[in-house]
């Protein structure tokens, strides 16, 4: 039964109790005199039981607003927690759980896994130029020429750290994978940004190191990362401004 119910049949024996009350039969019964301050002191005692309830029910409404914006807080503060707050991209704390998650699903579906893993080609020079203002833009740029690189919805794009970034590609095969490295190689470029300091280019690029395998039960991210980090320093050996890739196989 409702609050609403209860006070209104609570209201509906006041009403009849006054009736009687007002009935001249009794007028001149002597229990009516008492029988008449319990009813008042209960009609008192009703009436703020009644504002009790009521301000109960607005309190309990309120606290229930309170959580919902808690909880549309806390949601919130746990995705800006894997979020770059320069770049907007996910940050390494998602990257590494969401390769994590990844390795598992490979190994369950047999599917490959392909990492990118690039860096910035002489970015502390740029930086010492022409200030890190310009240094931060330049990385936000960057960091969009990648999402417009790698479009699948379960790819990820996050910054590793500093200049450093990368592209995670499920279920992607080493074509697949070789040709979003070379669609960063070309996108950064295509954003023109001025270099003036790099010694291989007049604008902005970038080196790129991919990995490619199918996770088994013999390995671990960290070998998709240490592999694909190791092609990158292959690229920057070789010259920068250009990708170098490899796959793993069970054997390697």
């Amino acid at each position: 039964m409702s609050d609403d119910s209860l006070f209104d049949q609570e209201t509906q024996v006041i009403e009849d109790a006054e009736a009687l009350v007002r009935d001249s039969r009794h007028a001149e019964n002597p229990l009516l005199h008492p029988y008449m301050e319990l009813l008042n002191e209960y009609k008192r005692l009703f009436r703020h039981t009644r504002r009790l309830v009521r301000m109960g029910d607005r309190m309990q409404r309120n606290l229930n607003t309170l959580n919902e914006e808690l909880n549309a807080h806390k949601n919130v503060l746990s995705e800006m927690s894997y979020i770059d707050g320069l770049t907007g991209i996910a940050n390494r704390r998602r990257f590494n759980e969401t390769v994590e998650a990844e390795w598992q699903r490979g190994l369950r579906n047999n599917q490959t896994l392909a990492l990118v893993f690039l860096d910035l080609d002489y970015f502390k020079q740029y930086n010492d130029n022409y200030g890190h203002n310009l240094g931060d833009t330049c990385l936000i740029d960057v960091a969009k020429a990648l999402q417009q690189s790698a479009k699948r919805c379960n790819d990820l794009v996050a910054r590793y750290g500093g200049e450093e970034f990368v592209i995670l590609l499920p279920d992607t095969d080493q074509e697949g994978a070789f040709a979003v490295g070379q669609k960063v190689l070309e996108n950064i470029r295509g954003l023109e940004i001025p270099h003036a300091f790099s010694p291989i280019a007049q604008v902005v690029t970038a080196s790129v190191g991919v990995a490619v395998t199918i996770p088994d039960s013999e390995r671990t991210p960290e070998d998709l990362i240490q592999t694909a980090d190791a092609q990158l320093y292959v690229a920057k050996e070789a010259g920068r401004n250009q990708m170098q890739g490899r796959v793993l196989d069970h054997d390697a």
